[in-house]
């Protein structure tokens, strides 16, 4: 009985050794390396290109650095001088100008877009796809259109159609107070493709039954808009108000093309100020610590919409 018990014990004990050896961290590494392969290469995509940026880039902000010489470091002395740079001051601004030119006026008119074309009617696909048509042109081709629409001369084609009106033409891209509204201008046309499918994909989601009750009741057009729609796309709204935003602090492609940041620096937005600070005059550790500051504005201007729009996981 006793050489019994004592087989028994070793048993056990044998068992908890095994057990504890399957729940080892080696063990189920081991045992799972086949799945792991499957997601390596995310993993080294995030660790290369994300988590490796991020890292140099704070490195780099620390640091003044030509792209050629040694890196000097110069502890927080680029994040000191911009307090004294009006030129980023001024790119701040035109930034943040931008984005109330932007956000909003492209939100409504997009929106007004798919509420026409979501209907059944004959051929509006067609009209679907070519309001999306200039979302995927490339932005070189929508410069140069738009280059040809703004030109300064009276005989210019914007100039054209308001001398037609009464209205004096206009120096679009040379005038300070008209270059980035101008700029907006292009940029609202070119993207509202893209939110009137965002905005479409809301609408065909609200359910017909609501409509029908509201019609019941004797709701009219308006009424239906305002009480059904409307809040029935208050998630569409949120997401699209907030990558609306995104996009916004990141604009660069029509400066880039159409004004070089100017006329006196009027459409030299933070990202192509950046752009010039490392690749123009190559002062690479001030454009990573301007490329941080860009980045938490946009992380504090996101977070505020997101406590003020009523932003959670519920709305979806």
């Amino acid at each position: 009985m006793v050489m019994h018990g004592v087989s028994t014990q070793r048993w056990h004990l044998a068992g908890r050794r095994e057990t504890a050896h399957r729940r080892s961290l080696g063990y189920r590494l081991r045992k799972s390396a086949s799945w792991y392969l499957f997601i390596a290469p995310n993993v080294l995509t995030f660790l290369v290109f994300t988590l490796f940026s991020w890292v140099f880039l704070i490195y780099l902000s620390l640091h003044d650095w030509n792209l050629l010489g040694a890196k000097q470091f110069v502890g927080v002395q680029n994040y000191t001088r911009m307090l004294s740079d009006k030129i980023l001051a001024k790119a701040l601004a035109n930034t943040f100008a931008y984005i109330l030119m932007f956000v909003v006026p492209v939100a409504c008119v997009s929106l007004g877009l798919a509420t026409l074309v979501n209907t059944r009617l004959r051929g509006m696909y067609l009209f679907r796809a070519l309001f999306y048509l200039p979302v995927v042109t490339s932005i070189a081709v929508i410069a140069i259109i738009w280059r040809f629409i703004l030109i300064p001369r009276p005989d210019g084609i914007l100039n054209y159609f308001l001398r037609q009106v009464g209205i004096a033409p206009k120096e679009w891209l040379l005038d300070p107070h008209l270059a980035m509204p101008s700029i907006t201008m292009m940029q609202i046309w070119s993207t509202m493709g893209y939110y009137m499918v965002l905005w479409l994909a809301g609408l065909q989601s609200v359910p017909e039954e609501l409509y029908e009750a509201a019609r019941i009741d004797g709701a009219g057009r308006w009424a239906l808009f305002r009480y059904v729609t409307v809040p029935m796309l208050r998630p569409t709204t949120i997401f699209i108000v907030m990558i609306a935003t995104i996009g916004a602090f990141q604009m660069f492609g029509p400066p880039y093309m159409l004004t070089g940041g100017g006329p006196m620096y009027a459409t030299t937005t933070m990202v192509y100020y950046i752009w010039q600070l490392a690749f123009g005059r190559y002062l690479m550790g001030y454009a990573s610590a301007s490329s941080i500051v860009l980045f938490v504005l946009i992380l504090i201007a996101s977070l505020i919409q997101r406590k003020y729009m009523g932003w959670s996981e519920s709305l979806f």
